[in-house]
């Protein structure tokens, strides 16, 4: 990595993402990556029952089908998140705010920390669950579960 001069013009760099298509800064950015170590992940698992339609009611679930909860067995293993001392994916994990319990997994080498909706706290005095789409809804990838015949 080169270092630029403070005297440079930053301004006329586009600051828009762009492949790197030089095979040598390629190569530096994968022996960088590999070094940082394992690359984690934040998956959300939203809840839909039958005839469900809107993202409100999906939200507001507290409970769920002995199917989800198989699903979610599925997906990895049940923690408590009190005292978790790895990949917490930005779950609390000292004073319970975002709940007691989550689904985490190893998959080839990379922490999984699934935000799941029904288990994250409900609120009674908000009916949109902002705290539980701050969650799920800023995740990579949310899976929803779409309960029914």
């Amino acid at each position: 990595l080169s270092i630029v001069d403070r005297k440079f013009d930053m301004t006329k760099f586009e600051k828009n993402p762009r492949e790197i298509s030089s095979p040598a800064i390629q190569k530096d950015l994968l022996t960088l990556e590999e070094q940082e170590g394992t690359v984690n992940f934040k998956f959300g698992v939203l809840y839909c029952m039958e005839d469900q339609t809107n993202e409100t009611d999906m939200f507001s679930n507290v409970s769920s089908s002995e199917h989800y909860k198989n699903f979610l067995n599925l997906l990895g293993d049940k923690i408590a998140l009190d005292g978790w001392d790895r990949y917490r994916g930005g779950l609390d994990v000292k004073s319970g705010r975002t709940g007691t319990n989550s689904v985490f997994t190893v998959y080839k080498g990379h922490e999984i920390m699934f935000h799941v909706s029904t288990m994250l706290p409900y609120s009674t005095d908000n009916p949109q669950q902002l705290e539980r789409k701050r969650h799920v809804g800023n995740d990579i990838c949310v899976i929803v579960f779409c309960d029914g015949k």
